[in-house]
């Protein structure tokens, strides 16, 4: 292959990132080819892409780089076909649920309230394996609130990560389709605004999928979606698959699976559980909050426990144990 900007693996730790750099800042475009390409954190420039041979070329985070990221996307940037590797030694999921502070894909901004100016425009990951990080596989943090400022990533598989999808408060507008993330600590840390998930896998995480905003750090917090998702075997079946506290402005979970994996609320509102398939060992718990909805669901069998705690506003409307056909309702 002699195209100006590929770039061959030497398969050893010498650290390739100025190369990568270079390449990228002359020509827009580094392809690197099959093998292991070591990196202290690739920045890339606007309106390039970086990109591999899928699961063949590996890009692994040096071990003395102990706060950074492997892979910074800028405005505009591509990154595809790729094998991201934090630790390779983290083949099982953590046993704790902690976020550390190496990160597969950064999407970095400087928002940390609604000015948005100056922030990362739309960028796009695509057919990336990611493993091995104690922080975010992917992380989005303090993108801002602008449409155009979009993260955009498809058919990824996330693995043993500190959280496979990491969004911060000030991050919105961000969309997944068809990722895998599965045995790390957080399936998703979902704390930004207006984000989509659609047919995405959280399975075998200690927890599923969790939007924290307990302390108020920010009004827009949820109000996005989850569309066509699994969230199943949380914590060996005994954890908690969804997990929503201080969420105020709401959000839409539709055609959904859960199975042996809680569902806890917390002072919450405007959650909508809509044509959702519950398995075994599911349990409700909702404390305070306003209006929650659960409707046009199957139970099999019906909750382990549904409990409610000063909220008068839940509601279950057309839900089913799909055996008996009883009703299920708290």
């Amino acid at each position: 292959m002699c195209m100006n900007y590929y770039l061959a693996s030497t398969n050893d730790n010498t650290d390739r990132t100025s190369e990568i750099r270079a390449l990228l800042e002359q020509y827009g475009v580094c392809r690197l080819g099959c093998g292991v390409f070591a990196v202290s954190g690739v920045d890339m420039p606007d309106r390039t892409a970086l990109m591999g041979e899928g699961g063949a070329t590996t890009v692994v985070l040096r071990e003395d780089v102990q706060e950074g990221y492997a892979v910074k996307l800028g405005s505009f940037c591509t990154v595809k076909d790729l094998y991201i590797q934090g630790d390779p030694a983290r083949t099982e999921r953590q046993e704790e649920l902690s976020v550390g502070t190496r990160h597969g894909i950064l999407f970095q901004g400087t928002a940390t309230t609604k000015d948005w100016s100056g922030q990362p425009r739309n960028s796009i990951v695509n057919n990336c394996f990611i493993t091995g990080f104690t922080g975010g596989g992917i992380t989005c943090r303090d993108t801002g609130y602008s449409t155009l400022s979009s993260l955009t990533v498809s058919d990824c598989h996330i693995l043993y990560c500190g959280a496979g999808i990491n969004i911060s408060h000030y991050s919105e507008f961000h969309k997944f389709t068809n990722v895998l993330s599965e045995k790390n600590g957080y399936g998703c840390i979902n704390n930004g605004g207006n984000n989509v998930f659609t047919n995405c896998g959280f399975n075998s995480n200690i927890m599923g999928f969790l939007m924290d905003n307990s302390r108020n750090q920010s009004p827009n917090n949820s109000h996005g979606s989850m569309v066509g998702c699994t969230i199943n075997h949380s914590n060996a079946n005994e954890g908690i698959g969804i997990m929503s506290l201080g969420t105020k402005a709401g959000y839409i979970f539709t055609g959904c699976q859960v199975f042996f994996s809680k569902i806890v609320i917390e002072d919450s509102d405007g959650l909508v559980f809509d044509a959702m398939n519950y398995g075994r060992k599911v349990e409700i718990d909702i404390k305070g909050g306003g209006t929650v909805i659960f409707s046009n669901s199957v139970f099999q069998p019906a909750p382990d426990a549904i409990r409610i705690t000063d909220n008068d506003n839940v509601h279950f409307i057309n839900c089913y144990n799909r055996s008996t056909g009883e009703v299920v309702g708290a």
